[in-house]
């Protein structure tokens, strides 16, 4: 009963600054549907697939002109015989030809170094929890999103439980947190910024700007987190009026589920699939507020 030429699949894209969209490579629907997108030093595309069974444990690269996805690097077994299979959900580039990864089976995060072809632990008891702390007392829920800012990672960590009722199953929220690691007195320190228990606040998002603010994407809009004191206050809420040539149109914010920062750029994913870029942001929603 599927109508006939519908594409199933996924697919790598670029798109230039007119909006035109290139179709760079094609992927399995069934692995790659929940893939996830970083870049190496070299500007090179890297990539995680959580849901490819196979391959959960491995990064891969576009290579030869976007033509392969071939093996970046393979983690490496976990000794101990209680541990489940690596399966990678977050990865972010520390800028320093090193990788942080979040392996969402086994609860912890480890630094990648390809060059030497190996990874270390980092942080992770194991537990799904959110507890603070260094090394193996750190628990974890589902990091979602690394970002590294001048050698510091902060984290995007939603913790969810199953439940069961009326045999249907589902998995509401116990806390949204961003949280901090870095590196002190030789070892790796997990801090909880700030928490939530609102569902309509869950974190979806972070990303710094050049003047090294740290704006906060949630179920409301765009806030912004004051790094010294940990509080949170309101950037932008509600709706954003986008427009290109003759094309306009409304943004609710609560929609977006994915944001990203360059220079003074901001560019927005809503979860109807629209990709909007609102150059000099900062002085158009500073504009917009008088």
């Amino acid at each position: 009963g599927q109508e006939e030429n519908i594409d199933y699949n996924i697919h790598l894209q670029k798109v230039d600054l007119d909006g035109k969209i290139t179709k760079l490579k094609t992927l399995k629907f069934t692995d790659f549907n929940n893939s996830i997108l970083s870049t190496t030093d070299l500007n090179e595309i890297l990539l995680i697939s959580p849901s490819d069974n196979a391959d959960m444990d491995k990064i891969f690269r576009f290579e030869n002109n976007f033509s392969e996805l071939n093996i970046f690097y393979s983690m490496k077994p976990i000794s101990s015989p209680f541990a489940s299979n690596i399966r990678l959900s977050a990865i972010c580039n520390n800028n320093d030809k090193t990788y942080f990864v979040f392996d969402y089976n086994n609860k912890n995060i480890k630094r990648v170094v390809p060059e030497l072809n190996t990874d270390v632990f980092v942080a992770g008891s194991g537990k799904e929890e959110i507890k603070d702390g260094a090394g193996l007392e750190v628990g974890f829920g589902t990091v979602s999103k690394i970002i590294s800012q001048n050698k510091v990672l902060y984290l995007v960590d939603n913790l969810r439980v199953k439940n069961i009722t009326d045999n249907i199953l589902t998995y509401p929220l116990v806390s949204s947190n961003i949280r901090k690691l870095e590196y002190i007195n030789n070892e790796w320190k997990v801090t909880t910024l700030i928490s939530t228990t609102n569902a309509d606040d869950v974190f979806k998002d972070i990303a710094f700007d050049s003047k090294n603010d740290l704006y906060v994407l949630n179920g409301k809009g765009i806030f912004k987190l004051n790094l010294q004191d940990n509080t949170l206050s309101s950037y932008k809420e509600g709706d954003v009026k986008i427009g290109n040539g003759k094309n306009h149109s409304t943004l609710a914010l609560h929609y977006a589920k994915m944001m990203k920062i360059k220079n003074n750029d901001l560019y927005l994913l809503d979860q109807y699939s629209a990709l909007i870029k609102i150059s000099d942001f900062q002085s158009k929603f500073e504009a917009a507020s008088k």
